[in-house]
């Protein structure tokens, strides 16, 4: 079973009547906002595969580059205990130096902005972007 949002769906009917030659391509990439090869690329992938063309072959998977879900509650405990008056930049360094946990400074902001890590706002008044 495929779960379709609208979009998906209305992709899914518009190609469908492609295939059956009740819609030209021109007409379909108007409806979509797409170009005519990328109509082309989906009606031969609609005549391979069926609907399950919309979906994409990575939804569903974690991403390659994610850190671990330990790796992150080992930094949020490191910075309770240890970090927890340190800007990003000197985090990070810490974290490479002294705990060798390799974490980039953009994943540590990240972290901070959806409240994962609580680090000092003070103490990133002088870093340098």
């Amino acid at each position: 079973m495929i779960i379709m949002d609208s979009k998906a769906q209305l992709t899914v009917d518009i190609i469908a009547k492609v295939s059956e030659r009740k819609m030209s391509i021109i007409n379909a990439a108007k409806l979509l906002n797409k170009s005519r090869r990328t109509i082309e690329r989906y009606l031969q992938k609609y005549q391979k595969i069926g609907i399950q063309f919309v979906v994409h072959q990575n939804s569903g998977k974690s991403p390659i580059n994610k850190t671990s879900d330990t790796v992150k509650r080992a930094v949020q405990a490191l910075i309770k205990e240890k970090y927890f008056d340190v800007n990003l930049a000197h985090l990070k360094e810490l974290l490479d130096d002294n705990e060798q946990i390799q974490v980039k400074r953009e994943t540590l902001r990240s972290w901070d902005e959806i409240g994962e890590v609580y680090l000092n706002p003070e103490n990133e008044k002088n870093v340098a972007a």
